[in-house]
C-alpha cells in the first residue's frame, strides 16, 4: 500500500487513491472510506466509490479466491449501506485505461455479489461454508425459505435432506 501511496504522490495526485483496497490474501482495507477519491477526474471523484485490488489483471490471469470473495462482499456490503447505488464498473468506465485489466473477474464479481445480496442472512454463513452456499444456491439445490433467508445455523430435518437428495438425482439424470 506503501509503493501505491507513493506512485499516486508522483503522479501529482494527492496520496493514496482508492476508498478501499483489497490485497491478495482477502483483507480489506478502508482507505478513503467515504471521503472523496483521487482515482478518476472530477466531478466523478465526488459520486464514485474506488476499489483498487492488489496485481496487474493484465497479466495475471486467475485471481486468488480469497481475494475474490472479499471483493464481493465488499460490493455487497456496499450496496447494502448505500442503497442508491445504481451501477458497479471498473475504472476504464470513466477513464481511457485498461484498469482493471483484461482478466480481472468484474462480471462474474458483480453477479456473484448480487447473489450473495439476494441471502438475506448471507453475513451469517460461516467463511468456509460461503463459497458452498453460493453454489448450492445457484444451482437451485438450496434456496432458502420465502424471506429470502438462507438460515445457515438452523438445523436440515429428514424432509430438507429427501428435497436436496431429490434434486441432486433430477440434475445428475438430466446431465
Amino acid at each position: 500500500m506503501d509503493e501505491i501511496h507513493q506512485w499516486h504522490l508522483d503522479r501529482g495526485w494527492k496520496g493514496f487513491a482508492y476508498n478501499y483496497w483489497v490485497d491478495y490474501d482477502g483483507n480489506v482495507w478502508e482507505c478513503r472510506g467515504f471521503n472523496k477519491g483521487a482515482g478518476l477526474y472530477d466531478p466523478h471523484n465526488d459520486s464514485v466509490i474506488s476499489i483498487g485490488f492488489q496485481g496487474d489483471y493484465n497479466i495475471t490471469q486467475t485471481m486468488p479466491k480469497k481475494q475474490f470473495y472479499a471483493g464481493c462482499e465488499l460490493i455487497r456490503y456496499l450496496r447494502i449501506i448505500i442503497p442508491s447505488i445504481t451501477e458497479v464498473a471498473g475504472h476504464r468506465k470513466w477513464h481511457a485505461t485498461t484498469c482493471p485489466g483484461n482478466y480481472f473477474p468484474l462480471e462474474e464479481m458483480i453477479e456473484t455479489s448480487n447473489r450473495m445480496l439476494s441471502i438475506r442472512d448471507f453475513d451469517q454463513v460461516a467463511d468456509w461454508a460461503k463459497e458452498a452456499v453460493l453454489n448450492v444456491y445457484k444451482a437451485g439445490i438450496m434456496v432458502g425459505d420465502d424471506t429470502g433467508h438462507f438460515n445457515p445455523t438452523f438445523p436440515i430435518t429428514r424432509q430438507e435432506v429427501a428435497v436436496i437428495a431429490d434434486r441432486l438425482l433430477k440434475m445428475l439424470k438430466s446431465k
